[in-house]
């Protein structure tokens, strides 16, 4: 069986998608896949249990069936502090490794230093497992390239680095530069980079359902659930401008501002691409917002919170909840196909 660990430069650095694409290519190709997540994070709880929500998505992307839990043997923070392992959190890591597969891709802590200071740190898991490491950056220019050589310098010390994937380079600006310089430069140093994936803002969508379930906000009017946000829009300029920034905004938006901003209101539902309006500091708006939302099929939402805070929590959902649908998976394959060098990857597992 061949493994892969794959650890992330920052957070946020794409590993669940790159990981269900990497997966989904190997099927492709005639082999069995196992996936596998030896420490997660309690992002939200099921049945009263504390749950890795990355968990849910890859076994349904991946049409794993059984409990999506049993893909996470050890969640962080089962101790008070977290700063020593859980009681038997080696053995159960371990546990992992008993599964028949031609692939077992092991996903990785929320970024590489996470778990240092308790021990559980992907440096110290990936060298228990005898699995090597791929480093997965999104690309945000000089600062991306001094993580990846930090990176490689703690792994090279500790573990196996096989390579890098360097994710979210921006087509229009970024993608010459990557290739014509990047790439040279780590392979120069020694570091094979096995994928160059450009970004895609539709991959950062999230649902208009999920938005109202993670923000447990009060819906006035209830449209399209599985509507994708891929924006969020702050509405605290006047109704114009509002309207003025959201013609320039691409993609499917939502808006979140206060209660009591009835032009920003009027100019959200005016807009096609709006998909979610969320009316903040407990306010109800007018009966005329009310009426226009349900007659367009937008879903009207009010929230107790101030502004700011809602739009952040809002915020942050979006590439955090990936592969909604076929179409997201899709996405994830062309990127995998297209970016990856699965041939060369292969090869350097050996």
């Amino acid at each position: 069986m061949k493994k892969l660990y794959l650890a992330a430069a920052e957070e946020k650095a794409g590993k669940t998608s790159l990981s269900v694409g990497l997966a989904r290519a190997l099927l492709d190709r005639g082999g069995s896949v196992a996936w596998r997540k030896p420490v997660g994070w309690a992002s939200t709880y099921r049945l009263g249990r504390p749950f890795d929500r990355d968990a849910e998505v890859v076994a349904a992307a991946l049409g794993i069936e059984g409990d999506p839990a049993e893909l996470v043997p050890v969640l962080g923070g089962e101790t008070p502090r977290a700063w020593r392992p859980p009681e038997g959190a080696w053995e159960r890591i371990e546990s992992v490794l008993d599964v028949a597969a031609d692939y077992l891709i092991l996903e990785g802590r929320e970024w590489l230093g996470r778990g240092l200071l308790s021990g559980l740190s992907d440096l110290a898991i990936a060298r228990r497992l005898s699995a090597p490491i791929l480093v997965v950056a999104c690309y945000r220019g000089e600062p991306t390239v001094d993580r990846i050589l930090a990176c490689v310098r703690l792994i090279r010390d500790e573990a196996r680095l096989v390579g890098v994937v360097i994710n979210e380079v921006s087509a229009d600006t970024e993608l010459d530069e990557v290739r014509g310089y990047v790439v040279p430069f780590l392979e120069e140093r020694g570091v094979p980079v096995l994928g160059v994936i450009p970004f895609e803002r539709r991959l950062r969508a999230v649902q208009v359902g999920t938005v109202l379930e993670e923000l447990g906000v009060d819906v006035l009017v209830t449209g399209d659930l599985s509507a994708e946000v891929e924006r969020f829009l702050v509405g605290a300029m006047g109704g114009e401008a509002a309207l003025r920034y959201l013609r320039r905004i691409p993609g499917q938006l939502g808006v979140v501002t206060g209660g009591d901003r009835t032009d920003i209101q009027a100019a959200a539902l005016a807009f096609p691409r709006v998909r979610l309006l969320i009316l903040t500091g407990g306010l109800r708006p007018e009966q005329a917002i009310i009426t226009r939302a349900a007659e367009r099929g937008v879903t009207l939402a009010l929230a107790p919170q101030d502004t700011m805070t809602v739009a952040e929590a809002a915020e942050g959902m979006l590439g955090r909840l990936p592969l909604t649908g076929e179409r997201q998976l899709g996405l994830v394959d062309q990127l995998v196909r297209e970016g990856m060098d699965l041939d060369r990857l292969l090869e350097l597992l050996g």
